[in-house]
């Protein structure tokens, strides 16, 4: 995480001399998130603490909220997140340095998407990505799409809709011989534990048979304590830790 502008940190300079880095820091904040950022919509910063705190480089609470946010491709119709106990290097950042966190960020938050978003991000390389990575886990697992070789197929697109409780993807596949077929898959999911996500009941279009499912480790640093799934939104409500 780096924010660099001379003429910013000039400002910040001012601003300590007159004790108004709120004043400052909220709309370097946004600056900086605006620039991050494809599409903000409805961006709100707030951000609480005394002048002597934040020259030391301590931010106590920092909130964000958005209404309509895009980030490398992934749409988000409403977001909402806090972090507290922020420490930054604002001594280096007023000589005209780089911005940067001292020390790990527990981000908590919501973050909701409407089914237009999913289907927007679902093009994303960020997300394209996690999805190849999805077939191969539920090939690995025998759970794959049955009577076809996976490496002998590529994922051109994905397309997904939301229900109640599960998820519906078609993968658009193609292979070396420029054959295109739709693999339709249908899974429940929820979540078993803060950071670990099933997948239940899969299962492919034309088969009979419906799998029990997988789980998912997401990773450490992360903590849901919801996800939910309906035809109109998928919702989820958690922390996520950022690091330095």
């Amino acid at each position: 995480m780096s924010l660099t502008s001379p003429e910013m940190a000039e400002a910040f300079g001012a601003a300590s001399e007159r004790g108004l880095i709120p004043r400052v820091l909220q709309p370097a904040l946004h600056w900086w998130l605006s620039s991050q950022l494809e599409q903000a919509t409805g961006l709100e910063i707030e951000i609480q603490g005394g002048d002597r705190q934040i020259l030391r480089g301590y931010l106590p609470h920092v909130r964000v909220a958005a209404t309509l946010a895009n980030y490398r491709g992934i749409q988000v119709r409403h977001a909402a997140v806090q972090a507290e106990q922020i420490q930054i290097n604002l001594g280096q950042v007023l000589r005209g340095k780089p911005l940067k966190l001292l020390a790990p960020v527990p981000v908590r938050g919501e973050l909701v998407l409407s089914q237009a978003d999913l289907e927007a991000s679902l093009a994303a390389p960020l997300l394209q990505s996690g999805l190849r990575e999805l077939l191969k886990l539920l090939d690995h697992q025998g759970l794959g799409k049955p009577r076809v070789n996976l490496q002998e197929w590529q994922l051109v697109r994905t397309q997904g809709k939301l229900a109640s409780g599960c998820l519906n993807l078609i993968f658009t596949m193609l292979n070396a011989q420029g054959e295109q077929a739709d693999w339709h898959l249908t899974t429940h999911v929820r979540l078993q534990d803060e950071r670990t996500l099933c997948l239940e009941q899969v299962h492919w279009q034309g088969e009979n048979h419906i799998h029990p499912g997988i789980t998912i480790d997401l990773g450490e640093g992360v903590a849901l304590q919801e996800l939910h799934l309906e035809p109109s939104a998928l919702r989820v409500r958690g922390m996520l830790c950022i690091y330095p």
